[in-house]
């Protein structure tokens, strides 16, 4: 027989709890953001932000300003989630960045290769010719 384990919480604490989720989120979306290779700074500005004012609600629920907490949360849960959009909309810029390169390294080696080819098959057929007009050509004697 098992007993559920329940706990009770204030509306004020469960806000915070849903705006510390959210503050998670934008750090994980900024991380992948990252890791695609999109320049994330000034995301982690906005994300301090976020942090500074999820850190200020907590003080002000602790201190019994229950107002000026649910302000704060909110100003923290907005900045977390635009931090998350913005941070999906880079990683998906530098994704298709990404591709872009690889596709540019690639016809540039293809291309040098047939420029390459070409140059050697132009060297070939000019040495061929002028071969062949060195060797019809007749000497003269000087006498």
């Amino acid at each position: 027989m098992s007993v559920p384990f329940v706990v009770a919480a204030s509306g004020e604490e469960a806000a915070v709890a849903d705006a510390e989720a959210a503050l998670r989120g934008a750090y994980r979306a900024c991380l992948d953001a990252e890791a695609a290779g999109a320049n994330v700074s000034l995301l982690l500005v906005r994300l301090n932000e976020a942090g500074v004012e999820f850190t200020g609600a907590r003080v002000a629920l602790a201190s019994g300003n229950s107002s000026d907490a649910m302000n704060r949360v909110g100003l923290c849960k907005n900045l977390a989630e635009d931090v998350s959009v913005d941070a999906g909309t880079l990683r998906a810029e530098a994704s298709a960045r990404a591709e872009g390169w690889w596709v540019t390294v690639v016809f540039g080696v293809v291309g040098a290769g047939v420029f390459v080819c070409v140059l050697f098959l132009g060297w070939r057929w000019f040495r061929r010719y002028y071969m062949c007009r060195f060797m019809e050509s007749r000497p003269q004697v000087v006498s």
